[in-house]
């Protein structure tokens, strides 16, 4: 995605007055978006689209419209979500009750039974109490803190914990993940699970553009002995797409990103958690 927003252009006010007409508000809106935004000589080829549309839980008048807006910027690709607000005649970008709750999360993606995926089920079972997501990236300093010591917990009580970990690596700040998140893959689809926690003990900058020195820092951390033909394959890159695609789908955007049972979750949440096993 490029630094272009919608949020630098005009369209900055509290509310502004839509269209009048027999048409659907979702309708009054994206067309009256798609008028102003093309107004702009930098945007090319611009689509908005109506992603989803939800009644704002205390109010009969207001909903919240989810759009995908996408086109060109300046010559530059861009595709992004924008939340609007509208009654009809009115729309605006935020809207807060007096209580202090931001509508906007009435479209917060929850993770859903597809989500706990097999493929990505790295401790546990599907008979597990509890079930955590993980998504991560093995060079984010904030995920070598707190993620070894999660997993090894974790899988000291396989009754309790279900572990689903999605790999996410964050290329443009630490390039070097791409390569050891495919070793991290070709671990779990050998069996080798635990190799994905001593992956993050890696001796390797994240900056580091050799791929032979990425997998020498893997197989000195795991003990393995993998090659670059090893992660070069067809079955790895499409389980990288997949965790992507997902994480893309849940709107992840940093790691770490920790959900319990569904819910967001972060610190040493798992120590709280009553153990069954």
């Amino acid at each position: 995605m490029t630094n272009f927003s919608f949020r630098a252009l005009a369209l900055s006010v509290v509310a502004t007055s839509l269209l009048s007409g027999a048409v659907s508000n979702e309708s009054k809106l994206s067309n009256f978006l798609q008028s102003k935004y093309s107004q702009n000589p930098s945007i090319k080829n611009l689509q908005v689209q109506v992603i989803d549309s939800r009644v704002v839980p205390n109010s009969s008048r207001w909903k919240g419209i989810k759009l995908r807006l996408s086109g060109k910027y300046n010559g530059k690709v861009f595709s992004e979500n924008q939340i609007f607000f509208t009654d009809g005649k009115n729309f605006t970008e935020t809207l807060t009750s007096f209580n202090g709750r931001n509508w906007k999360t009435i479209f917060t993606p929850k993770i859903q039974a597809k989500h706990y995926s097999k493929t990505n089920l790295l401790f546990g079972t599907e008979d597990s109490a509890h079930k955590i997501v993980i998504f991560s990236d093995p060079l984010c300093p904030y995920c070598q803190r707190s993620v070894p010591a999660l997993l090894d917990y974790v899988k000291k009580y396989p009754k309790t914990f279900a572990v689903y970990y999605y790999h996410l690596p964050l290329e443009r700040m630490h390039p070097a993940s791409v390569t050891l998140t495919k070793l991290m893959y070709l671990a779990q689809i050998r069996g080798d699970k635990d190799a994905v926690s001593k992956a993050y003990f890696s001796q390797v900058s994240a900056k580091e553009s050799s791929a032979i020195k990425i997998v020498d820092a893997f197989n000195k951390a795991t003990g393995l002995n993998y090659s670059l033909k090893d992660i070069n394959s067809q079955v790895v890159s499409s389980e990288a797409q997949h965790d992507k695609d997902v994480a893309k789908e849940l709107e992840v955007r940093g790691t770490p990103t920790v959900f319990l049972d569904g819910k967001k979750t972060g610190g040493n949440f798992y120590k709280n958690v009553k153990i069954v096993d």
